[in-house]
C-alpha cells in the first residue's frame, strides 16, 4: 500500500463512522418502528444509500472504514434494538468486523445483504467483493442476498446460494408534473461522475442540439463534457461536483426532462427519484423498470443509448407528454410499491405485513 493510500485509510478509519449520531434517539426510533430488520449503509454511496432508506424503515448510516473498536460499539448499538435481522447495503470491506462483532453478541441476529452492481458493470473489484459475499453466505454467516437487477437472483439460486430479487421504490408519489424553471426547456444530466465509461453523457448532450431551447444542466462533470458542450454550442450549465444528496430532490424537480440514457447502469434509483419528484426521466434499455406499463415503457426506456437522434425523438415525445406521463407513473407507482413489500419480505424471510416499508406519500 502506498503511503499515500496510508494515510487515507488512516484518516477514514480515524473518523467517527456514526458522524455523531444520536444513539438514544436513534435506538427510540427504532423501536418505536418495530421494524424486521435494520439496515446498515454506507452513506457517501449514493445510489445504494437512496436505495436503501427508501426500502428499509430503519437505517443506520456507518461509514467504511470500521475498526474492531468501532464494529463492536455498533454491533451493540444495534444489540439494544431487540431485532433479529440486519441488512448490509452492498457490504463494504470492513464491514466484515461488524459481522464479526454481531456474531460475537449475547442473541443470535441473522444477517443479509443487499448488491447492487449488475454482470455487465462487474468490475474485478466488483466481483472479487460479490465472490467474498457469496463465500460468506456458503459459509452461513450472511443469509441471503438481494439483488437489485432483475434475473442475477436466479443464477446464484442455480448454484445453491439462497438469493432473491428486490423490487425497488419510492414511498413519495406526486400530485403532478413540477413546475419546472422558466423557459427551456431544461434538460438534468446527473450523475456523480459523467467520467465513468457506464454513464457517458455525449449522446444525451448531443442529442440536445436537435431540442430548440434546450438548457442542459450537468452535474459531475470533467473538463471532457465542458468542451463537447462548448464544440457543439449547447447552452449547458456545467458543475464538476455532484448535486449535494439532500439537494437532489429540488433539482430534480426543477427540470423539465431528466436524462438518464446510460449504457448499463440506470436502475433502480435515478429514474424513480425523478418521477417521484413530478419529472419524467429517459433512460437506456438495461433494466427491469416499467416492463409491466407498456405506456411509460414506450415513452422513457431509450432502445439505443448510444444514438442522439434517437435521444431527441425521445426527447421531444416526453415534452409533448410530460403530465400523461407522470399521471400514468402515479397510477404504476402504488402497484410497484406492493411489489417493493412482498419481495423485501420474501427476502428477509418474513410475512409481507412484518415488512414494513417508510410509509407511501
Amino acid at each position: 500500500m502506498s503511503k499515500i493510500r496510508r494515510l487515507i485509510e488512516n484518516f477514514r478509519r480515524s473518523r467517527d463512522p456514526l458522524r455523531g449520531l444520536d444513539a438514544q434517539q436513534w435506538l427510540n426510533q427504532v423501536r418505536t418502528v418495530a421494524p424486521a430488520a435494520v439496515a446498515v449503509v454506507e452513506p457517501e454511496w449514493r445510489g445504494v444509500f437512496s436505495s436503501t432508506v427508501n426500502l428499509f424503515p430503519a437505517c443506520l448510516p456507518v461509514l467504511d472504514g470500521l475498526t474492531k473498536r468501532t464494529a463492536a460499539r455498533i454491533a451493540d448499538l444495534i444489540q439494544e434494538t431487540g431485532v433479529s435481522r440486519v441488512v448490509f447495503a452492498e457490504m463494504p470491506k470492513t464491514y466484515k468486523y461488524l459481522l464479526d462483532a454481531l456474531e460475537r453478541g449475547p442473541r443470535k441476529i441473522d444477517v443479509y445483504a443487499t448488491w447492487y452492481n449488475s454482470f455487465m458493470m462487474s468490475s474485478p473489484r466488483s466481483w472479487k467483493s460479490l465472490v467474498e459475499l457469496k463465500e460468506l453466505v456458503a459459509e452461513r454467516r450472511i443469509k441471503k442476498i438481494g439483488f437489485a437487477k432483475s434475473g442475477m437472483a436466479e443464477v446464484f439460486n442455480r448454484l445453491g446460494v439462497p438469493a432473491s430479487f428486490v423490487v425497488h421504490a419510492i414511498a413519495k408519489t406526486p400530485s403532478g408534473a413540477s413546475d419546472p424553471l422558466p423557459g427551456g426547456p431544461h434538460l438534468g444530466v446527473a450523475a456523480v461522475s459523467l467520467a465513468r465509461w457506464r454513464k457517458l453523457p455525449f449522446a444525451m448532450l448531443a442529442a440536445a442540439t436537435e431540442v430548440p431551447g434546450a438548457v442542459v444542466h450537468a452535474a459531475g462533470a470533467n473538463d471532457q463534457v465542458e468542451n463537447f458542450a462548448k464544440e457543439l454550442r449547447i447552452d449547458a450549465r456545467v458543475r464538476r461536483q455532484p448535486v449535494p444528496q439532500d439537494e437532489m430532490p429540488r433539482h430534480l424537480s426543477l427540470m423539465h426532462l431528466n436524462l438518464y440514457v446510460t449504457l448499463s447502469e440506470c436502475c433502480p434509483m435515478l429514474p424513480l427519484e425523478s418521477l417521484s419528484e413530478g419529472v419524467p426521466c429517459l433512460f437506456g434499455p438495461n433494466s427491469h423498470l416499467f416492463e409491466d406499463a407498456a405506456y411509460l415503457h414506450s415513452r422513457l426506456v431509450v432502445p439505443y443509448p448510444e444514438r442522439n437522434e434517437v435521444i431527441a425523438d425521445y426527447i421531444r415525445q416526453a415534452l409533448a407528454e410530460r403530465d400523461d406521463i407522470i399521471a400514468a407513473y402515479r397510477r404504476w407507482a402504488p402497484r410497484n410499491w406492493q411489489r417493493s413489500k412482498a419481495s423485501v419480505a420474501t427476502f428477509l424471510d418474513v410475512s409481507e405485513s412484518s415488512a414494513v416499508l417508510p410509509a407511501a406519500a
